[in-house]
């Protein structure tokens, strides 16, 4: 038994003609359909675990090939109440508190994928399987408004859509393939996780992997020596108001064992769908909160956080929050983070692991690889370099034109001895390390570093601590030096004489 009937298509030809050209990204299309299929499972879950019982799971197969992309699911189907606004651009759902909420999604990422397309769908409750076949170039062609609609018997209690996207317009291959499956796995997380949806690619079934959390003492008991400091999960809840509308921010926020500049940074969720943050590099780190991209806090601080009722773009890859609202919201949300016992970012910018740990040794092995290769090229710079031998030492550095200092006095030999260190930005500066003196058992020591040489600025960081550490390394070497000319080394300035020629010489050479 069959019988026909049409289902309006408006607005058709200068929508439908455009579709394939507007900016859109294969993984946010494909869970177009994705969101349907789940909205429909969401919609109907009760009626459909009455029958199948509770532990009835969403199944969604997704076949691609080099000629179709094939969409498969057992969702209730798309019933006679929404059948005729499902297949007309931009008429929005009466309940738009769903995944399915603009009426665009299924027509906008069949249109950019294919320009033939088949929807069969067998609605949960009804007799009837329908089948609607688009064809964008005979619709455009003839300015068509309607299709027509095929009916064939089935049993009531099944239930599936089934659409087919054939002459395509773009073949997902290589990378994209998988970015489709990492971001599918990522952007339904919520639903996977509580076991409600299976998403297969291809038939490999696809998860989401969460990424090891940090499990370490808080960074002030390690500063303090505190005997066997405690391990500390670092993990945190929370919850805010924000925004002129005072909506709702929740989630958590860890900090990664293993830092990684591609995989951390926060994923935004609306109604447990991943709006933003999904992918390599794609992880919201606003730089209010995150710092640069070689901050430990970039690297290693991750989470989730819930905005069900922001409002987000019709392609559901973005917000629509004003520039006041977000701002009001990375205000909060880094208070938050930062409240006691578990300041999340102070933690992530002031622990240090231990470098024998598997992921720091692999970072240092790469560093060691770096380093070897460059050892001929420094060594080379010394071959015709004799420094000088009676070199008169400053007893005091002529003054930079821009400059930090700070002055501290401490004991050697039960003498006093004031050190001053000086940080050089002058930009034609050609000494990485400068040293004067002044006294014999008392002294003026002036150590004076350039921080504008490429070798400070490329190896060195943005991080205080990371800049500590470059002026403790000269300092020392500049002490070193003062010490063994205090004791009767008159060669005692060759180290610092060698060094700073190499520096001079040697890559990188950053220009400002």
């Amino acid at each position: 038994m069959s019988n026909k009937e049409t289902v309006n298509i408006r607005p058709s030809v200068g929508y439908l003609s455009i579709l394939q050209a507007i900016n859109y990204r294969a993984w946010y299309a494909i869970a177009e359909f994705v969101d349907n299929s789940l909205q429909s499972y969401i919609q109907n879950k009760t009626l459909l675990r009455k029958i199948h019982g509770s532990n009835f799971k969403l199944k969604i197969a997704i076949y691609v090939t080099k000629s179709k992309i094939q969409i498969v699911d057992n969702a209730a189907g798309i019933g006679e109440r929404d059948f005729s606004r499902a297949f007309r651009a931009a008429a929005r759902p009466e309940n738009r508190k769903g995944l399915s909420e603009f009426g665009m999604g299924m027509k906008t990422a069949a249109c950019w994928f294919s320009k033939n397309w088949v929807v069969k769908t067998k609605p949960f409750g009804e007799k009837e399987l329908k089948i609607v076949k688009w064809d964008i170039k005979n619709i455009v062609k003839d300015d068509l408004e309607e299709l027509e609609v095929k009916k064939t018997s089935l049993p009531a209690n099944q239930h599936y859509t089934d659409i087919t996207l054939t002459d395509l317009n773009r073949i997902p291959q290589g990378q994209t393939i998988k970015k489709m499956k990492t971001h599918l796995a990522s952007m339904y997380r919520c639903f996977i996780e509580k076991n409600e949806i299976e998403i297969r690619y291809n038939n490999e079934k696809l998860k989401y992997e969460k990424p090891e959390v940090l499990q370490a003492p808080y960074f002030r008991d390690i500063d303090e020596q505190k005997k066997n400091p405690k391990k500390i999960d670092w993990t945190k809840k929370f919850e805010f108001k924000y925004g002129s509308k005072r909506r709702t921010a929740s989630g958590y926020a860890n900090i990664r064992e293993t830092a990684s500049t591609k995989e951390a940074g926060f994923a935004l969720f609306r109604r447990d769908r991943l709006i933003k943050g999904v992918g390599e590099n794609e992880g919201y780190r606003p730089l209010e909160i995150f710092k640069a991209p070689n901050s430990f806090i970039y690297q290693r601080v991750y989470g989730e956080i819930h905005l069900d009722d922001e409002e987000v773009t019709h392609t559901k890859d973005d917000f629509q929050w004003t520039p006041e609202d977000e701002s009001e919201f990375l205000k909060k949300l880094k208070l938050e983070l930062e409240k006691e016992p578990k300041p999340i970012l102070s933690q992530a910018d002031r622990f240090r692991k231990d470098r024998r740990s598997r992921d720091l040794r692999i970072q240092s092995e790469e560093g060691l690889d770096s380093s070897i290769k460059k050892i001929q090229g420094s060594i080379a710079v010394l071959e015709d370099y004799k420094p000088p031998k009676q070199p008169e030492i400053s007893k005091k550095l002529p003054e930079a034109k821009t400059k930090e200092r700070k002055r501290k006095t401490v004991r050697f030999e039960g003498n006093d001895w004031i050190v001053e260190q000086i940080l050089n930005y002058d930009k034609d500066e050609t000494e990485w390390l400068k040293v004067s003196e002044i006294g014999k058992k008392k002294k003026e020591i002036q150590i004076q570093i350039s921080m504008t040489m490429g070798f400070s600025a490329q190896y060195f960081g943005d991080q205080p601590d990371e800049i500590e550490g470059m002026l403790l390394i000269a300092s020392y070497i500049a002490l070193a030096e003062v010490v063994a000319r205090n004791r009767g080394d008159s060669k005692a300035h060759n180290v610092r004489s060698y060094l700073n020629e190499i520096l001079r010489s040697q890559p990188p050479n950053l220009k400002y």
